[in-house]
C-alpha cells in the first residue's frame, strides 16, 4: 500500500476514534459533571436503582445496550455490596 492510498485510511482510523463514545470502566463511577453532561445526550437513558447490579438488571430488562455509558451516585456507592443506595446509570438504546 503506498503512502498515498494509506493515508485516508490512517485519517479515517483517527477520526473513528475520536468520535466514538467514551464507555465506562464497569467498576468505577464517572466524576458527576462528566456523568451530568451527558444525561441529555440524544439516545441515552438513565436508569436509577439502588446499586450497580440492579442498575444492570433493570437495563436489561428495557432492552438498552451494554455496556453502560456511565454510573454515577451522590455517595460513590453504585459498586459496594451489599448495595446501600441509590445508583444512577446511563444507557444507550
Amino acid at each position: 500500500m503506498s503512502v498515498r492510498s494509506a493515508s485516508p485510511v490512517l485519517f479515517g482510523s483517527v477520526l473513528a476514534l475520536i468520535a466514538s463514545p467514551v464507555f465506562a470502566s464497569p467498576q468505577k463511577e464517572m466524576p458527576e459533571q462528566t456523568f451530568l453532561d451527558q444525561v441529555e445526550a440524544p439516545g441515552h437513558v438513565l436508569v436509577t436503582a439502588r446499586g450497580v447490579e440492579a442498575v444492570n438488571a433493570e437495563a436489561r430488562r428495557q432492552g438498552l445496550r451494554f455496556p453502560a455509558v456511565g454510573y454515577w451516585s451522590p455517595e460513590n456507592i453504585c459498586f459496594k455490596t451489599p448495595a446501600s443506595g441509590d445508583c444512577n446509570g446511563l444507557f444507550l438504546r
